[in-house]
């Protein structure tokens, strides 16, 4: 019976968390883990060392940078915003400078606050708003260690129940 309800969700859109505090989720977060898909949007499992900082530009956008070294180890860097379309705060959208199409960011769970920030983030990169909600999955934390010791255990958990379990969005730790 538990694997019914465990294979139940995977046809219907991956929610997103109701409500967040945009300015504990502001600052800069280290990439713990992402998804083999990610490749198909420039980066993927073999960058290393991926940070991303955000910071508010105004009632709706908030800046993005994105930074980290590639697959043969040169620096890389990618900036732009993300906005909202509709109510919900943590349904965005990503515009990427140089980058001809926006595409979408969920935050689908968030950890605990601590010192005012949120401690992690996952994020799914949906293809559509109904259809292959789970096709990426980033996972962004405050603190490397803290995050591998305290939540990573969690996290995996909840990513395997929650559709990242396939050969193209499994979780993946960054180096």
């Amino acid at each position: 019976m538990w694997f019914l309800k465990y294979m139940l969700f995977i046809p219907f859109p991956i929610k997103t968390v109701s409500n967040i505090t945009l300015s504990s989720y502001l600052g800069t977060w280290n990439q713990v883990a992402t998804s083999p898909s990610t490749a198909l949007f420039g980066t993927g499992v073999k960058y290393t060392n991926v940070m991303a900082e955000y910071d508010i530009l105004n009632d709706t956008l908030i800046s993005v940078y994105n930074s980290g070294f590639d697959n043969n180890q040169n620096f890389t860097s990618i900036s732009g915003y993300s906005y909202t379309i509709g109510k919900s705060e943590t349904k965005r959208k990503l515009h990427f400078d140089g980058v001809p199409v926006d595409g979408n960011y969920w935050i689908v769970k968030l950890g605990p606050i601590q010192n005012n920030s949120y401690s992690y983030a996952v994020i799914s990169g949906p293809l559509t708003n109904y259809f292959g909600t789970r096709f990426s999955l980033y996972v962004l934390a405050r603190n490397r260690e803290e995050y591998k010791i305290k939540y990573e255990n969690e996290v995996k958990d909840w990513c395997k129940f929650n559709g990242f379990r396939f050969f193209w969005n499994k979780y993946t730790p960054t180096n």
